[in-house]
């Protein structure tokens, strides 16, 4: 079953154009992996998706997600998608959280925004998420702000954040890039778990390491177009694109 569709995608930032023609399907249960170099256009998909664009930014073509069009649907409509239905993490988590509240509070306040008759629950999924994105000791964690964590931990709390919802798609954005072996490890663990749970994830990335660790297909974008897709076996074992050799001979 496909859960989200993207066809004919396009992206202009001003006069620049981005991404061209970029369609896929990603199917339920499903690890999706998009890789290429910086500046091939992968995060942008991804924020299409959510329409978290700049208004400066013009996007044609349709992305259905249970056969609703989003980027027809109305802001609000979107942000009770966001989070609940479709979370995402963020590449640069500091960014993403906010200092003035300590992390626990900002993934509680994910759960209930979504979920407000669950305010009792709430602080035992915040709990839960925060143990499955690998935090050390959440009860104590839940407390810190921001500025007390390191740059994997803080990324651990994105993670945990995008997930407390138990969202049907996850959009991950480099996800593991700041994080050690075994906390690396530990969150391609939950990839699986998601995807043993019938959800999916779209997992942008440049390590055809962590493609090969946990995914099912993928997609090698240069210059925001695709110029390989298939399954990942096929792709280790057969590339058919020059690009998609260099690729594999850097790994």
């Amino acid at each position: 079953m496909s859960l989200l569709k993207v066809e004919n995608l396009n992206l202009w930032y001003g006069n620049s154009k981005v991404l061209h023609d970029v369609s896929f399907e990603l199917k339920e249960g499903e690890i999706l992996c998009i890789v290429g170099e910086s500046g091939s256009g992968k995060s942008s998909i991804l924020y299409s998706i959510l329409r978290l664009l700049p208004e400066t930014a013009r996007v044609e073509g349709s992305i259905l997600f249970f056969g609703k069009d989003l980027l027809k649907l109305s802001e609000k409509e979107m942000k009770k998608i966001r989070g609940k239905d479709i979370g995402m993490v963020f590449q640069e988590p500091s960014s993403y959280l906010d200092p003035l509240f300590t992390v626990g509070s900002q993934i509680k306040e994910t759960f209930e925004s979504h979920f407000p008759e669950g305010r009792k629950e709430a602080h035992l999924r915040t709990l839960e998420a925060m143990r499955n994105a690998g935090i050390p000791s959440p009860e104590e964690k839940f407390w810190a702000y921001p500025h007390q964590l390191s740059g994997g931990l803080k990324q651990r709390v994105c993670i945990a954040m995008a997930t407390v919802c138990g969202p049907k798609i996850l959009l991950a954005d480099e996800p593991t890039t700041a994080l050690d072996v075994s906390v690396q490890k530990r969150i391609l663990n939950l990839f699986r778990k998601m995807k043993e749970e019938g959800r999916s994830v779209i997992l942008v990335t440049h390590d055809f390491g962590v493609v090969a660790e946990v995914g099912d297909r993928v997609i090698v974008l240069k210059k925001g177009r695709i110029v390989e897709e298939g399954d990942v076996y096929r792709i280790f074992d057969d590339p058919k694109d020059s690009y998609t050799k260099m690729l594999l001979e850097a790994l």
